[in-house]
């Protein structure tokens, strides 16, 4: 059988296997007597005379290990003078057919197990070259600490030193010494605490030249060492040694010139110089910048699309961000000398003529169309001055515009970009960001993130490819070494071998779970703490083994939580005297729990418990050292707060996330310290290019003048700027860096701050993703058997309930209740196989061979016997796996569409539940004559009109009629009377229609299937709120808003009759679940960290504010609460003691707050909060504590971070485990319904296949000519080339373009749109009706016509639509056609082809989202129409109307829902609405917590997300898709150059060079025997294979929708000649046959032996 390549998440998951053959890896070792008879045996070489390893070998009877000394070098020199003499080309020729390295004995690799261990004094010391392609050229190698192999040039070092010579040698001791390497690393991290001195001492500059003689000083030893640059592996040939040159260089040049910012060359080296002296950094650099090769399809794909949608908003929005309010003047006609003399330019020019609207530092802007902003009165809109923010915000040119769309595209405060848009150019645009940008730059950043998932797997699958051949070599090496021993002695071995193997798999398995804490811990407690002082104590140890121990354990930890969360601000001195009571109590509690384990367990049965280090500590030396921590690092943190990590013990979610910590510092630590490096690196290199500019132009970003809060002027600052733009939020620090500073300085470091930093994260946050990713522990907790803490605390709890039942219930306690074993269950033998394996290996043994000729015409027959074995092998895993699947097939939705296809669907069921009829005789009629037959039909009959299409049709339009209508029922519905009396009217028909429709469910289906319809029950609510609402109305009552706001679910009714948005609802139901156990987790840590808050900032947000000049009073005016309330008793009555809206005075206020930084909203002023407070009621100080910005690092890191990355995992996880339940036992998509997996199939079919003409040739010599002329690649390339041009030229135009440039452009403009209407005309002429068949065409044909129209009348045009320009974009994408002519676009295309394979299921999630945005504006409209305009809430923005409650939506639903809230506080609840009835401007705020978690829950956590988990699988699926033409063309050349005679077979022993020697995706690289041998393919007489059998095999590998008979059809069309090919075996009964001779000829050599014997 042909092993099916894994997906990329199969692959992850299979860690555990990764990990054990990695270790194996390297732990593979030859004996010494091994090695000896590998080393001098010829025949032992012979068997291995194909082996990659066993040919790196010296010849038989050599040493291995060799000095490199004098005649080594004279033996090197010789052939070297002989090449020399050649002539030139014979040496070409010669050199072309050299070997290539081996990739085992590369620079940096550890030594191959067949050389053995060096002699210790062979250790840094010159040695004679293993490879064999070095050996012949002048190098040497050395091997370091860890049997490390070191390569060296044989050249004389500086044309001085020979490699014997003595101070060479030293140097390269030197070199290779660890403790070379530690100075080395200290030096640069000293150097690195003195970059981040902004004013550093005068005896700094002494340090600098210790510093430059250091790394001067390493710089020699390398030269001494290697040479400079003549030879291979000298010193500049090493890209990793030119840091070297770049800091000494630059560090010299500075003694005598200075460089000002150029420094800063000799800077970023000295910090990149870490990664080359920390082990395993390097390679961590190569892996990332490898993986940039398979990011460099989807970088092309942004720029191509940035720039597309960059051109579009220029053409669009050009100059529409400069329209302001000015203020108007009016002119003295009778004075013509002032209006003569009246400047308009620096009238709008001048700021002091703009309107500001209070606290804002940009004028308000506005718009002439109807739906724009307006402007107050006594102003009007006006286009001049600059734009907002700096004037960076705008579409003025091309260059801005990109900028403007990458805050799209990352998400920075694009939701300010997009409502200034609209202000200026009206709502109509929202259309733009709706269909254009925002789908676009979702889907961009959704594909950016899919691809580097599946870069981030390349590096990992290479080591275990590596891996996977060594084994095999090693074994291969071990079977050649046991045939060239006596037949007895070499039984005997193999089989104490293989038991003492199996004995140490069995015995070291359960050492290293119990060694799972660190060697030296382990150590000390082996050697100093094993002693046993509780033997004659059994009864305590019984004690701290029950089950009911840990629950008390488990109950005084969540009431010393209890007790923690109380603390509050302020509190009387009884109750915080209460709460240190507790305190000590339960101190003296879990002190007590420690001595009583300590004496149970003893001291080395205490420091075994397995635990991760996360609580370790606390549960080790919370009692004595958590005091002193409380002391010495932070007065206001209590020790206390760490007992909290203690309920992870028994909490299986909480203790996911701090594995997935633990996993963090472990597996990705290289990542972790890389980004680390990145960060401090680019915080160096701020402070020094723009600290100067930012001291010295403050004036232009502050009003006071001093040094705003995000600055780089120190070190520390400039950390929290890079930490910040990390974090997502950096376009506001670059506004005022380049308003500082240079614009172009500021954009290059800024965008290399967001590339570089971003690509990082993300490779770290997909690295922990997938690096614990298991099938068995992300989702699922541990069996009770294996996780005994969680076990015993379910045995405590439920005997408890049994007692409880039992002594409190007397009814129910004669019952016997029998408390579930979960420790008796049957333990599984942990085999070193898989399932897998087994069945492979039972096929191998015992496959049926007698039917070849059926495996060789069917790819299916040849899987039937692995199958068979499959199902006789269960695992507890796939056995867990199948009752899951069978839990979803017991789903009650999916067991609905099962009831749907029932043939006898026509057929109603019973009316009521059969207690019902029991208790209600009368409603068991017969159904067979009477009464009971016509009342049969007629529900037969209402059942047919339900499930009819045109009723459901009906009832669709009905439900967006009525959702058409909630539309008008805005603010100003009261002064509309005849619309309202259409709307009530409609409003009647549409209840009265959902009323019948509720009826004829109600007799069709019945009410029992009608109710337990989680559908109808929602459409019941909806049409219950709709009877109350017109009944309430038509006595005149008016209930609460919230309720009548219900009516917003209306659209939502659309969802069950789309079969598309019920899938995707089904599945997000099926993920709840999963989501909802891990939100504790989420509310555990932020409760932790909120303890901490209240802890160190309870009652320090308080400020002295004044109300009348609106600001609060500074530092030095009042220093406290005392002096503020002295100002107010002094009849200052405007002078109050105001607290912030968000503050840490209470766990809940705690709660608020971080929950406003999670989210990003308004976080800046509770930071800012933090960071000013200084005591308890004292008046903040600016930034008197500015450590506490580590605080909400800290928070983000462990939240936002670790806690969203287990979310992401678990869905991933849920939707995988769906995905194979529906896929094996449905055939379904979890994401598609059918018709959209029929359109998946062809569409996948129809562009895997490569374009064909359709238009035939015409017959006339001249059509025939055009023809030829138009559908050559040639003519498509010069088009596209054009196209390009013409983009080229929409670049460049700008707002402020001069007369001579706009008539330059509008004649390239001209020339172009000839130019295109030629070529319509030849095509035209060419294709004749065939021309219009082409999409493309199309579009070119369209934009002719437009562009055409807009020549001759521009203005009206551009006034009533918009720039035709901007249609001139859709041609770009006639690049498709050219895109298989350009050679590294091959990945591109992949890529646009995953993204089409993702359509139906992204239109499913994008049509719920749609609805669930429209009932969000509707909920909005209804409940927030009069709230007060304040924040994101204006004269434009709000929720008075439906486009207005839609933008606020989209803009960002839950930062209005907390605007909302906070608008609240400072409301007026009796203020006057004219027009309505409706009082205050305040809003609900029951309405508030549901609209904010409404779109929390719904949109944001699940249907987002969601969207995201749909395209990481479409493009990370390993169905490559059908064969391509060029696929089959490839197979054909190559099977043409192993079979020259066309004779369509090959021999066997040829199938290993055959499968390397092919090409993606057919291509099987070497090592691939067993690959081979799995096949299973038929061997035909002479040993020979025939290509269909080949083909078949290799196309079932690359994907299992493969037309077999289609595909052997294709092929037999290039192979024309017949062939006849009955198999007489296979390759699987061909390896079969060989075992079998070799256990024979085994047996018969130990029978023989013993005879002699």
């Amino acid at each position: 059988m042909a092993s099916r390549k894994l997906s990329f998440l199969e692959f992850w998951r299979s860690k555990k296997e990764r990990e054990e053959l990695l270790e194996r890896a390297n732990q593979l070792k030859l004996l010494p007597s091994q090695l000896r008879q590998l080393h001098s045996d010829s025949g032992v070489r012979a068997a291995l005379q194909n082996s990659r390893l066993a040919s790196l070998l010296p010849p038989c009877g050599r040493n291995v290990f060799r000095r490199f000394s004098p005649t080594s070098l004279r033996e090197i020199q010789q052939p070297h003078e002989a090449e020399e003499k050649e002539p030139k080309k014979k040496k070409k020729k010669e050199v072309a057919e050299k070997d290539k390295p081996s990739g085992d004995l590369e620079a940096g690799k550890p030594l191959p197990f067949i050389y053995g261990d060096p002699p210790s004094e062979l250790l840094n010391t010159p040695l004679e070259e293993l490879d064999p392609h070095y050996q012949s050229q002048k190098t040497f190698i050395v091997i370091g600490k860890g049997n490390i192999i070191h390569r060296f040039s044989a050249e004389s070092a500086c044309y001085l030193l020979s490699p014997i010579n003595p101070l060479r040698t030293v140097a390269i001791k030197i070199l290779l010494h660890y403790l070379f390497h530690f100075f080395i690393l200290a030096t640069i991290l000293t150097n690195c605490v003195f970059m981040t001195l902004n004013e550093p001492p005068a005896w700094s500059q002494t340090v600098e030249y210790v510093f430059i003689a250091i790394y001067t000083l390493e710089v020699i030893v390398k030269l001494v060492s290697r040479g400079v640059c003549v030879r291979r592996f000298t010193f500049l040939r090493d890209p990793w040694n030119w840091l070297d040159v770049m800091v000494i260089i630059p560090a010299y040049m500075e003694i005598f010139v200075s460089l000002g910012t150029f420094s800063l060359l000799s800077t970023i080296p000295r910090v990149l110089k870490i990664i080359t002296v920390i082990p395993g950094l390097r390679t961590t650099v190569v892996a990332l910048v490898q993986s940039l090769k398979r990011l460099a399809g989807v970088f092309v794909l942004m720029v191509f699309w940035i720039s597309i949608f960059a051109m579009i908003g220029l053409q669009i929005f050009m100059g529409s961000l400069r329209q302001k309010c000015m203020m108007k003047l009016t002119f003295n006609r009778s004075d013509e000398t002032e209006m003569s003399n009246w400047d308009f330019q620096a009238y709008i020019n001048d700021p002091i003529n703009w309107y500001h609207r209070p606290y804002h530092t940009d004028p308000l802007l506005c718009g002439n169309g109807s739906d724009a902003g307006v402007c107050p009165e006594g102003f009007y809109c006006q286009k001049g001055g600059r734009n907002p923010n700096y004037g960076y915000t705008n579409f003025d040119d091309f260059g801005w515009s990109v900028l403007s769309l990458l805050r799209v595209l990352t998400g920075d405060f694009w939701e300010n970009l997009m409502l200034l848009t609209l202000r200026t150019a009206g709502k109509i645009h929202l259309s733009s960001f709706l269909v254009i940008f925002f789908p676009g730059c979702f889907c961009l950043v959704s594909l950016f993130v899919a691809v580097v998932a599946m870069a981030s797997v390349e590096p990992e699958k290479v080591r275990v490819t590596e891996a996977k051949r060594k084994e095999e070599e090693f074994h291969r090496i071990l079977e050649a070494l046991k045939k060239r021993e006596r037949p007895e002695q070499a039984v005997s071995e193999i089989e104490d071998g293989e038991n003492k193997s199996e004995e140490q798999k069995l015995i070291e398995v359960p050492e290293k779970d119990q060694r799972s804490c660190s060697p030296c811990l382990f150590g000390f407690t082996d050697r100093f703490l094993k002693w046993n002082c509780c033997g004659c104590c059994p009864r305590l140890q019984a004690f701290v083994a029950s089950p009911f121990f840990d629950l008390a354990i488990v109950i005084c930890l969540i009431i010393n939580t209890i007790f923690m969360a109380m603390e509050h601000y302020p509190m009387t001195m009884h109750f915080e005297e209460f709460l240190f009571t507790g305190t000590l109590v339960f101190t003296m509690i879990f002190t007590a729990e420690m001595a009583v384990k300590l004496v149970a367990m003893g001291l080395r049965g205490y420091f075994q418990v397995r635990l991760p280090v996360s609580w370790q500590l606390e549960c080790y030396l919370d009692p004595y050292l958590s005091p002193y921590l409380s002391v010495y690092l932070y007065p206001h943190l209590s020790h206390a707060q760490l007992r909290v990590v203690r309920l992870a013990r028994w909490w299986w979610s909480f203790q996911m996330l701090l594995k997935l910590m633990q996993i963090s510092v472990r597996a990705v630590r290289n990542l972790t310290l890389l980004l680390l490096i990145m960060v401090f690196m680019f915080s160096v290199v701020g402070m020094e290019l723009f600290g100067g500019d930012y001291r010295d132009n403050v004036c232009r970003i502050s009003a006071d003048c001093q040094l705003p809060r995000w600055h780089m002027y120190d070190f520390y600052h400039s950390f929290l700027i890079i930490a910040r733009v990390l974090c997502g939020e950096w376009i506001e620090t670059l506004w005022d860096c380049m308003e500082v500073s240079n614009d172009a300085m500021c954009l290059i470091f800024f965008m290399i701050v967001v590339i570089v930093g971003d690509m990082l994260a993300l490779h770290l946050f997909l690295t922990l993703l997938l690096s614990s990713f298991s099938y068995e522990c992300v989702t699922a907790p541990e069996p009770m058997e294996k996780n005994k803490d969680i076990s015993r605390l379910h045995t405590a709890v439920a005997s408890i309930k049994t007692w409880i039942v039992e002594r409190v219930c007397p009814l129910q306690g004669k019952k016997k209740h029998v408390i579930p074993d979960h420790t008796g269950r049957k333990e599984y033998l942990a085999l070193d196989l898989t399932s897998d394996q087994l069945a492979s290996e039972h096929s191998t043994l015992s496959g049926d061979h007698g039917n070849l000729t059926g495996k060789y015409h069917k790819t299916e027959s040849q899987r039937a016997p692995i199958a068979d074995t499959e199902i006789e092998f269960k695992t507890p895993e796939n056995e867990e796996k199948e009752k899951e699947c069978d839990d979803v097939q017991k789903h009650p939705e999916v067991q609905q569409d099962k009831d749907d296809e029932d043939p006898k669907r026509n057929t109603p069921e019973d009316c009521c539940s059969d207690k019902y009829c029991c208790c209600c005789p009368f409603q068991d009629i017969d159904t067979s004559r009477g009464v009971g037959r016509v009342w049969f039909n007629f529900r037969r009959t209402c059942l047919t009109i339900v499930r009819h299409p045109f009723f459901e049709a009906f009832m669709v339009v009905v439900i967006l009629l009525s959702s058409v209508a909630l539309v008008f029922e805005d603010i100003h519905l009261p002064n509309r009377r005849v619309l309202r009396v259409v709307l009530e009217k409609a409003d009647q028909v549409f209840t009265f229609v959902f009323l019948m429709e509720m009826l004829l469910k109600w007799i069709g289906l019945g009410l029992r299937r009608y109710f337990t319809d989680a559908w109808c029950w929602f459409d019941f609510l909806v049409l219950d709120v709709s009877l109350v609402f017109l009944a309430a109305g038509s006595i005149g009552f008016t209930g609460p808003s919230v309720l009548w706001s219900l009516r917003a679910l209306m659209p939502l009714r659309a969802v069950s009759r789309f079969q598309g948005m019920r899938v995707v609802v089904h599945t997000l139901a099926r993920t709840v679940p999963a989501m909802v156990s891990m939100l504790p987790v989420f509310l555990i840590v932020s409760l932790i960290f909120g303890i901490c808050g209240v802890n160190m900032l309870a009652g320090k947000f308080y400020y002295c504010f004044n109300e009348t000049a609106d600001e609060s009073f500074l530092s030095g005016d009042v220093e406290n609460k005392t002096e503020c309330m002295i100002l107010t008793m002094e009849n200052f009555t405007e002078v109050t003691w105001r607290n912030n809206r968000l503050n840490f005075d209470t766990v809940s206020q705690a709660y608020l707050s971080l929950l406003h930084v999670t989210v990003a909203y308004d976080w800046i002023s509770v930071i800012y909060g933090a960071v000013d407070s200084v005591m308890v009621e004292s008046q903040p100080i600016y930034e008197h504590h500015p450590s506490m910005y580590l605080f909400f690092i800290c928070f983000l890191i462990v939240s936002s971070f670790f806690t969203f990355n287990l979310f992401i995992r678990v869905i991933i996880d849920k939707l995988q485990r769906d995905k194979i339940c529906f896929f094996y036992f449905e055939g379904k998509l979890i994401f598609m319904t059918e018709q959209q997996e029929k359109y998946f199939k062809a569409l996948k079919k129809r562009l895997s296949k490569e374009p064909q003409k359709s238009a035939p040739r015409p017959q006339s010599r001249c059509l025939a000519w055009v023809f030829d002329l138009v559908t050559r690649p040639c003519f498509e390339v010069v088009m596209v080339t054009v196209i390009c041009l013409n983009m080229l030229v929409l670049m460049v135009e700008t707002f402020d373009d001069s007369i001579l440039k706009m008539e330059i452009l509008y004649f390239f403009h001209f020339t172009f749109i000839l130019i295109f209407f030629i070529e319509a005309i030849l095509k035209i002429t060419a294709l004749r009706k065939h021309y219009f068949f082409d999409c493309l065409n199309v579009i070119d044909f369209v934009v002719i016509i437009a562009m055409t129209v807009a020549l001759f009348i521009p203005d009206f045009i551009f006034m009533y639509f918009f720039s035709p320009n901007a249609i001139a974009v859709l041609r770009l994408g006639r690049i498709r056609r050219v895109l298989h002519l350009i050679p590294f676009t091959k990945g591109i295309r992949k890529l646009l082809l995953a993204f089409m394979m993702s359509l139906p299921a992204a239109f499913n999630i994008s049509l719920l989202l749609t609805l669930n945005v429209f009932a969000l504006s509707f909920f909005g409209m209804f409940n927030f129409a009069f709230v007060k305009k304040e924040g994101m809430i204006d004269d434009t923005f709000n929720f008075e109307t439906f486009v207005n409650s839609l933008i606020n939506v989209i803009a960002g639903v839950f930062r209005l829902g907390l605007n909302t809230r906070e608008t609240m506080l400072y409301c007026d609840p009796d203020q006057e609405n004219p027009g309505t009835a409706v009082r205050g401007d305040c809003g609900s705020l029951v309405a508030t917590v549901v609209f904010a978690a409404i779109s929390v829950v719904v949109i944001f956590l699940l249907t987002l997300h969601l969207f995201i988990a749909v395209l990481l699988e479409t493009f990370s699926s390993e169905d490559a898709g059908p064969l391509s033409d060029g696929d089959l063309q490839m197979f054909y050349n190559t099977w043409r150059q192993f079979d020259p005679d066309a004779s369509q077979f090959i021999q066997y022993s040829k199938l290993s060079d055959f499968c390397d020697a092919l090409q993606d995706p057919l291509r099987i690289p070497k090592p691939n025997t067993i690959r081979l041998v799995h096949m299973d393919l038929p061997l035909l007489p002479g040993d020979k294979i025939h290509y269909s059998d080949v083909l078949l095999a290799l196309a079932a590998q690359v994907s299992a929708d493969q037309d077999m008979d289609a595909l052997r059809g294709r092929m037999e069309e290039k192979f024309t000649a017949k062939a006849s090919n009955e198999p007489i075996s296979s390759t699987l009964r061909r390896k079969q046959e060989e075992v079998a001779a070799a256990v024979i000829q085994r047996a018969y050599r130990r029978h023989r032996g013993a005879e002699e014997a």
